[in-house]
């Protein structure tokens, strides 16, 4: 009986002693982004939580940030997410940037901004929502469900320009080796990414976003 007791008591003690966790969704290639996710799980753990990253493919991250009561945040959105997540609050300090690049076969494509995709067949990611929101007049514009199938089609010209953040395109080629594909200088764009986080955690939003402006000096956004 003393045995069975001192168990019981040394289970309670653990759960009371061990930190609260949050599930946060993301992209399943946040391995090409370690400084946002290093930034959000540091501020989160100056709050006292832990938290648990569950890596999947951009769109579905981000239904399942929408529609599974057990996801408690999106990792980090551009300011497009808003519409697609009206139920969370856009924490206003961006927790990183992605550079958007243009990645083609060589000497295949003459990209230098966007209006000049308007002429290509354009490749992207399901879920990337910046590029669904640029290329929403552009009528040869297909989504994959991963960075690794847009570049493969690329690699087969089975489209001429696949458009992707900088750091992920890079990741991708160097893991699978896509031969011949490079990007091109300059790069189309900059935009800050912002962490979202469910409005069932309302109360915790203002001192987050209280940590994470000592991680950044640049002004507020706009909800």
């Amino acid at each position: 009986m003393r045995t069975v007791c001192l168990i019981m008591l040394t289970l309670c003690c653990g759960y009371l002693s061990a930190e609260p966790s949050l599930r946060i969704s993301t992209i399943e290639t946040i391995a090409a982004f370690p400084e946002v996710r290093d930034t959000v799980s540091a501020a989160y753990a100056e709050l006292g939580y832990q938290v648990d990253i569950v890596p999947m493919p951009a769109k579905r991250s981000l239904h399942h940030a929408r529609d599974n009561h057990d996801i408690d945040a999106e990792l980090a959105r551009t300011r497009y997410a808003s519409s697609y997540l009206p139920n969370h609050i856009l924490i206003p300090v961006p927790v990183g940037h992605i550079t958007i690049a243009a990645f083609v076969k060589k000497d295949k494509a003459l990209v230098t901004d966007w209006q000049s995709l308007q002429q290509y067949r354009v490749a992207g990611v399901r879920g990337h929502l910046f590029l669904e929101e640029k290329m929403r007049k552009h009528n040869n514009t297909q989504f994959f469900n991963t960075a690794h199938q847009a570049l493969t089609m690329l690699g087969r010209e089975r489209v001429d320009v696949v458009v992707l953040p900088l750091s992920l395109g890079e990741y991708v080629i160097k893991k699978y080796w896509h031969k011949q594909i490079t990007v091109v200088s300059p790069v189309l764009d900059q935009v800050p990414l912002y962490h979202f986080l469910h409005n069932k955690h309302q109360d915790k939003a203002e001192h987050l976003a209280e940590v994470l402006r000592k991680f950044t000096t640049e002004p507020l956004a706009q909800y």
